[in-house]
């Protein structure tokens, strides 16, 4: 075939770098719960850039070299597509570093099906399309086109990678999670040997004051939850009904703010000793994971989310037991509930060791809302909403919907959590702690969705703090009851954990936590260095 005489259209080497990049989304979209923007996005980029490589080399084999990463990825991208419905995410790059070559042959023999091998062999064949038909065109302006295009596509790959580090969401697919993988896997090696070393260095001291009775203490960090969306806190829906049919055995703090909206931030100060407004100094801070141990605490990070965020998983590692359910999920990021930590949960509240602090680390209302919650918990579906402005478009009451079931599930987790811990040895002091790390805008507030600090909102900041405890009776409590209508920040929740922990220790401040009648509550909370009570005009 004299591939002269074909039109120009079909030797163009952008149409054939197209379809070989959007062939895997294609695959990813027809058989994935959910697909990041940015692969769309780094999948058309790259087409002009190895358009551009093509249209330089003008040789077959330059192609086929230029090509051949994205095929094996692609083979990759689909294969893990069409076989666990999912994409490959750091997590799924965790899972693949362990596996041996038996259970290689194990998924090859059981997941390679007649479909999947038809897939392939499409993919192949627009491989080696692209390889025999692509040519570099002859037109002026069309060269310049793939000149321009690609050396954009060059500087945009060469900044986010180098200067920001993003890989993940600009190489598609596989290409773009391995180095992520691997970076990460670094940074996080560095941070809990950094903290290790830390701890080894200082001399803290802390006991538990009771040595007598047994304790149990369950501490549910949520994502993205703002109490103003709450049923318990007066929100015009029910989105609460487990918890507020609680309330008598619940003491809610309506008056607590985050310190940060962004989670790494926000957590780095919650769960260290760290005092800076920017918690700069977390890494020369121990944890309240660390104090707990040293304690003598049985130790357990049980997390929905992503097991490679180095600030917080350099915490989680110092436990005694961690266990990130994203690797038994192969590292699917949505419909992955978390209901499925229940198990986890239950066999720690079993374990027999006297003194156990579990810290659990939802998904709760993390972005997209709807990937949050099973389909029995899309109950809110009206246009019964109100917002920033009088009339919502449809897409924002959608998100409102979306967001108001996401909280009503995380509404049910806590008090399944709670009833969990309710069945635990009746001999034994037993609390669970549940708070969010940051808030979210849902179109309340402003014409936003999301958390930033570009345009805080209060919606953003105001998060829910509810606390059950087995002894209603106990010194904390009653002081909390006490304090619970007063302003607290979370940057005092790591002063907060340990008098709950029952642990005495000479890095305790209990002047920051309202469990101690020593507690004095901040006059002004400051936020990115702006204050919440004046911004927002709060009258204490």
């Amino acid at each position: 075939m004299n591939i002269d005489n074909l039109p120009k259209i079909f030797r163009n080497p952008i149409l054939w770098s197209l379809l070989l990049l959007l062939y895997p989304l294609m695959n990813e979209i027809a058989f994935s719960d959910f697909v990041r923007e940015g692969e769309y996005n780094s999948r058309i980029g790259w087409s002009f850039l190895t358009a551009l490589l093509i249209t330089i080399g003008n040789r077959r084999w330059i192609t086929a070299l230029v090509l051949l990463p994205f095929f094996l990825g692609g083979i990759c991208d689909i294969g893990y597509a069409y076989s666990f419905g999912g994409v490959f995410t750091t997590a799924t790059m965790e899972a693949v570093a362990f596996t041996d070559q038996y259970e290689v042959m194990e998924y090859i023999r059981t997941y390679s099906t007649w479909q999947l091998n038809t897939l392939l062999l499409i993919f192949l064949m627009l491989y080696c399309g692209a390889i025999y038909f692509c040519k570099p065109p002859t037109g002026i302006k069309t060269r310049r086109t793939i000149y321009i295009l690609g050396c954009i596509m060059i500087i945009v790959v060469a900044y986010r990678t180098s200067i920001m580090g993003k890989f993940h969401d600009t190489i598609p697919g596989i290409l773009g999670t391995l180095p992520s993988y691997y970076l990460g896997s670094i940074s996080l090696e560095k941070e809990v040997e950094l903290r290790r070393e830390m701890l080894s260095s200082t001399n803290i001291k802390a006991t538990i004051k009771d040595q007598q009775l047994p304790q149990t203490h369950i501490f549910i960090i949520g994502e993205s939850a703002t109490r103003n969306h709450m049923g318990i806190y007066g929100y015009a829906r029910d989105t609460t009904p487990k918890l507020s049919s609680l309330k008598n055995e619940l003491i809610v703090l309506d008056n607590v703010i985050s310190s940060h909206v962004q989670t790494q931030a926000s957590l780095r100060v919650a769960l260290t000793a760290a005092v800076g407004s920017d918690g700069d100094d977390y890494r020369d801070a121990p944890s309240v994971i660390d104090v707990a141990n040293i304690a003598g605490y049985k130790t357990y990070w049980i997390s929905n989310q992503q097991p490679q965020r180095a600030t917080i998983a350099s915490i989680s590692h110092q436990a005694n037991v961690t266990h990130y359910i994203s690797n038994d999920f192969n590292g699917v990021e949505v419909r992955r509930f978390d209901e499925y930590m229940l198990d986890s949960i239950k066999n720690a509240i079993a374990d027999p060791a006297p003194f156990k602090a579990i810290f659990i680390h939802t998904m709760g209302s993390h972005a997209n809302y709807e990937n949050r919650y099973p389909e029995s918990f899309d109950q809110f579906h009206d246009r019964k909403v109100t917002g920033y402005q009088t009339e919502l478009a449809d897409r924002e009451i959608d998100a409102i919907n979306a967001y108001d079931n996401s909280i009503l599930y995380t509404d049910s987790f806590v008090s399944d959590v709670i009833n969990l811990l309710k069945r635990g040895n009746p001999k034994s002091t037993r609390t669970l702690t549940y708070f969010s790390d940051h808030g979210e805008e849902v179109f309340q507030n402003d014409n936003i969705k999301g958390h930033t600090p570009d345009n805080l909102t209060e919606s953003m900041l105001e998060i829910p703090f509810i606390v059950w405890s087995s002894d209603q009776n106990s010194t904390d409590i009653i002081s909390l009851k006490e304090n619970k209508h007063k302003a607290f920040m979370l940057d005092g929740f790591f002063s907060y954990s340990l008098n709950m922990l029952d642990i005495s220790s000479d890095i305790l401040a209990s002047e920051r936590s309202p469990t101690s009648h020593k507690f004095q509550p901040p006059k002004e909370r400051f936020i990115y260095k702006k204050s919440y009570e004046k911004i927002y005009d709060k009258v204490r």
